[in-house]
């Protein structure tokens, strides 16, 4: 009996089996936990659908922000899962199957009974659980040697219970970097860019500023290292030790000794001094050096000094800063020819140049000579000249030959191109003679003045721009490298100069009118119309050459330089106004378009704050002389036409032809493309052939901006120039002044005042102007003049 109730003993075998049967069972419940999951989660995030069996449409309903509860397995879903596991076949353990590596995630411990898996709650926005079916779990779960999906094993795509789950571990933050430690040197750097001794004269705070930045941001020095310079800082003050090769001063960068074994406050000074004298040289190559507008009004430029930030910046960047720094001096042909000459002139002396021995003849002081004369000093004029005349019998006489020679030196000496033999003359001839020493250095000071407003320039001039050099009086249009048009140009006097300035021409306006500024209206035209009143002399001197007496002058004046006067823009009778108290600069008066309006048939406008611009003029014999400072601030050029062809010929692509329509037609264009315009004063260049030319220094600019660059700048305040068409009041007018040399430089007989230049309506005036000139009286007591007092010709600007 016992025997029958003992319970059977199993063998190891059977043992074995067993275990295997029940791990497969608990393999199987975990798979259809977990796959019931997932598809919970996939069949929750898809929008219910409704789909009509009678219009065969699909509807998506949208997904609800309704939270709901989890969702339990149903009986059947249960007893199918369970009658799965107990019908599973049992599989050697050869040829059992891998389990799922999923299987993993499940702890070993501590499982769930089969029967009750439960779901969290979905996220808001999951869909409502009508849409899971358990049904659909069941083949994936009975199918041993299937792989099971990827997505039922995704720990993130099933919010499961927290006992089927894996406990998640919290990642750790990730520590910031740890900055570099900040070299000694450049703590002493930056210690030393603190102080506020360090700036001043020496370096001007936006260079201090910029230093202090990047130091800031650095933490290794830039030019030194614990043994001193660096190969790069070496070649950088290289650089600016030979400063003066680029007409620069080297004692203005100042450079430390770092003495063996320096400290690290010792090198971190002596890096920051060349990071600061490398930026001043930086500076002082874009023309820094200097404000152009502080010397003097009418130097108006403002110089192209580039950001010190940009500087530095670069400086640690590139390869070769020493090359960089350099690189910053202008690059300008006519800029590196005059540095060539700076180069020769303080090279070695050499020996007396050879003299021709016809420069040997010597002309002794004496009476003139014109043109068909017949004197001894003729002969010698012709030994001079080597010009022997055709007749030896004519070796006397001053011929046409001789004469036209004589007015070439003229010319090239800045005298009046007449051909009289005068003593200024034969004192040109004869000091061509004397020995000359190739020593230039006597130019050094002016090659660096003009080297100096070489970099007042922009960097690029442009495509298309016009340079316009005052002293030497021509005005150039250049398309690239190339000269398009090369013309004689009149110039301000030196007490109405014109000034230096760039601006961007914009319109080309033919048939201009002229408006009277008030500056030449209260200094030239007011004295005249009170004289011709009879207002302060009882009788005006137009009464006295036309007869009549005394309140009818005003008109006269007006119809005689064809001027139309009005008052707020209503015409005025001139002879109703008591011009001896009226306020002159109330009233307009207005030239209109015409042979002898002041402007010509054309002017060229580039608006700036100085109201100059270029045009054409009536008085066309002007360019004939070599001096030509003669107008009130503008410029009048001597190929009007030729110069609106170039412009419209590269702006609208006119051909001459179309421009001359509109020479005739008086219309106004607008430039689609503003050309540069830059006037510049240049007394000095070098020319195609290597020749060093000198210009006069009409308004003593050079020796300003030299006295200035050796650190004594004197202030001038000149007489600004009037734009005769379109000028603002002014209040102040300009009186004469004097030139550098303190030489006065006198208005020439060709010049645009009242009192000195005939009317445009007379023949031959160019003959007869320094003749009128000489005989020109004091204004308001001429009493007895020619015609061409009266009726000078003044206000041409």
């Amino acid at each position: 009996m016992s025997a029958t109730l003992a319970s059977p003993r199993l063998s190891p075998i059977g043992a074995t089996r067993g275990m295997i049967t029940f791990s497969l069972r608990l393999l199987g419940v975990s798979l259809l936990g977990i796959g019931s999951i997932g598809v919970n989660s996939a069949a929750m995030a898809e929008p219910p659908v409704q789909i009509s069996s009678e219009s065969g449409t699909t509807t998506y309903f949208p997904q609800s922000n309704t939270t709901t509860g989890a969702i339990p397995a149903s009986d059947a879903a249960k007893d199918a899962a369970a009658a799965a596991a107990a019908t599973t076949p049992e599989t050697p353990p050869a040829s059992r199957p891998t389990p799922p590596a999923t299987a993993a995630v499940t702890p070993p411990t501590e499982m769930p009974a089969p029967a009750s898996p439960s779901v969290s709650a979905p996220p808001p926005s999951d869909a409502a659980p009508a849409a899971i079916t358990p049904a659909a779990t069941t083949p994936a779960a009975t199918t041993p040697d299937a792989t099971p999906a990827p997505a039922a094993v995704e720990p993130a795509a099933a919010p499961a219970d927290s006992a089927a789950q894996p406990k998640t571990e919290p990642i750790p933050a990730v520590a910031a970097p740890v900055a570099p430690p900040v070299n000694p040197i450049v703590a002493a750097a930056r210690a030393k860019l603190g102080d506020k001794a360090l700036g001043g004269r020496e370096n001007i705070a936006v260079d201090v500023a910029a230093a202090r930045d990047f130091y800031n941001s650095r933490t290794e020095p830039l030019w030194v290292n614990d043994s001193g310079f660096t190969h790069k800082a070496k070649a950088v003050i290289s650089t600016l030790r030979s400063a003066d090769d680029w007409g620069l001063e080297p004692s203005d960068f100042v450079v430390a000794n770092i003495a063996s074994g320096a400290s690290a406050e010792a090198l971190g000074a002596a890096d920051v001094q060349l990071t600061l004298a490398a930026l001043k040289y930086a500076r002082f190559a874009r023309g820094g050096r200097l404000d152009p507008v502080a010397l003097s009004n009418i130097l108006d430029m403002k110089p192209p000094v580039k950001d010190a930030k940009t500087v530095i910046s670069e400086l640690a960047s590139v390869a070769e800063p020493d090359a960089y720094l350099r690189g910053l001096n202008p690059k300008h042909v006519g800029f590196e020819r005059l540095r060539q000459a700076l180069l020769k002139a303080r090279g070695p002396k050499q020996e007396e140049e050879p003299v021709d021995p016809a420069l040997l003849v010597k002309l002794p002081q004496g009476k003139q000579l014109k043109p068909g004369a017949e004197d001894d000093q003729v002969a010698l004029l012709r030994q001079r000249l080597k010009m022997p005349a055709a007749n030896p019998e004519d070796e006397r006489v001053y011929d046409d030959e001789l004469v036209d020679a004589v007015r070439g030196i003229q010319r090239d000496n800045g005298l009046k191109a007449n051909g009289i033999l005068s003593d200024r003359v034969r004192t040109a001839l004869n000091k061509a003679g004397e020995p000359k020493r190739a020593d230039p250095k006597q130019n050094v000071d002016r090659l660096i003045a003009n080297m100096e407003r070489w970099r007042w320039l922009p960097v690029d001039l442009g495509p298309l721009y016009v340079m316009n050099n005052i002293p030497e009086f021509t005005s150039e249009i250049w398309k690239g490298n190339h000269l398009e048009l090369k013309q004689k140009m009149i110039v301000g006097q030196p007490s109405w100069p014109t000034p230096v300035l760039a601006a961007n021409m914009q319109f080309v306006i033919f048939k201009p009118s002229w408006g009277m500024p008030d500056g030449i209206k209260s200094k030239e035209l007011l004295p005249r119309l009170r004289s011709a009143s009879g207002g302060g002399t009882g009788i005006g001197f137009f009464d006295q050459l036309f007869g009549g007496g005394g309140g009818s002058g005003g008109a006269r004046v007006l119809e005689a330089y064809k001027l139309q006067v009005y008052y707020n823009g209503r015409p005025v009778d001139p002879d109703s106004v008591n011009w001896s108290t009226a306020d002159i600069r109330q009233y307009s008066f207005t030239q209109p378009p015409g042979a002898d309006n002041p402007l010509g048939l054309v002017k060229f406008r580039f608006p700036n704050r100085h109201d100059v611009y270029m045009h054409d003029t009536p008085e066309r014999g002007l360019f004939a002389q070599s001096y030509r400072a003669l107008s009130h601030g503008c410029m009048r050029v001597e190929e009007p036409r030729r110069t609106a062809e170039v412009l419209l010929a590269e702006d609208k692509g006119y051909s001459p032809e179309k421009v001359g329509q509109l020479w005739d037609s008086g219309a106004s264009v607008t430039l689609s493309k503003e050309v540069p315009v830059y006037l510049v004063y240049f007394t000095a260049r070098v020319d195609d052939d290597g020749r060093l030319l000198s210009y006069a220094d009409l308004y003593g600019h050079d020796g300003r901006i030299m006295s200035a660059l050796r650190g004594r700048p004197v202030r001038y305040t000149a007489p600004e120039a009037f734009d005769p068409a379109e000028t603002s009041a002014r209040d102040g007018v300009p009186t004469a002044s004097n030139d550098a040399g303190g030489a006065t430089v006198g208005a020439d007989a060709g010049s645009d005042s009242m009192m000195d230049a005939p009317p445009p309506s007379k023949k031959n005036q160019n003959q007869k102007k320094s003749a009128s000139a000489k005989q020109q009286k004091p204004q308001g007591k001429s009493t007895g003049g020619t015609i061409q007092d009266a009726l000078s010709n003044i206000f041409l600007n």
